[in-house]
Formats: C-alpha cells, sequence, structure tokens
C-alpha cells in the first residue's frame, strides 16, 4: 500500500512541477510553450523520478507506523 500512494504523490507532485516551471518559463519570457503529447509524457514521467529522488518516502505523512512493543 505505501508504494501505491508514494506513486500516485509522486505522479501528482511531478505534475504540479511541470505545470509551475512552464508558468514561471512563460511569464518571464512572456512566450507561449507548446508541448506534444509524448514530450509532456516523457516529462511527466522523468519529472516524478526527479521528485521521488528529492522528497524521498511520502506515504510515511498518509500512513500510521504501528508502535512496537
Amino acid at each position: 500500500m505505501p508504494s501505491v500512494i508514494n506513486f500516485f504523490a509522486y505522479l501528482i507532485l511531478s505534475l504540479i512541477a511541470i505545470y509551475c516551471l512552464i508558468f514561471i518559463a512563460s511569464s518571464f519570457a512572456s512566450q507561449t510553450y507548446t508541448i506534444t503529447h509524448g514530450e509532456y509524457f516523457l516529462i511527466w514521467i522523468v519529472m516524478a523520478v526527479f521528485v521521488r529522488q528529492v522528497s524521498g518516502d511520502v506515504s510515511v505523512l498518509f500512513l500510521k507506523k504501528s508502535k512496537k512493543k
């Protein structure tokens, strides 16, 4: 279960990061950027791997660990 939560959390965080990067780049350069579906998918997967490397285990925020006695 923790791996499923991590998987979806990384995908959601990477999606947010991509939109933020495109928004920041377009606002500073005053240009529009278009990305094809294939390029978007590859960037999304690579960004998810990057977010995973940076953030670590996200599932600890959602799951309570059992205390050992």
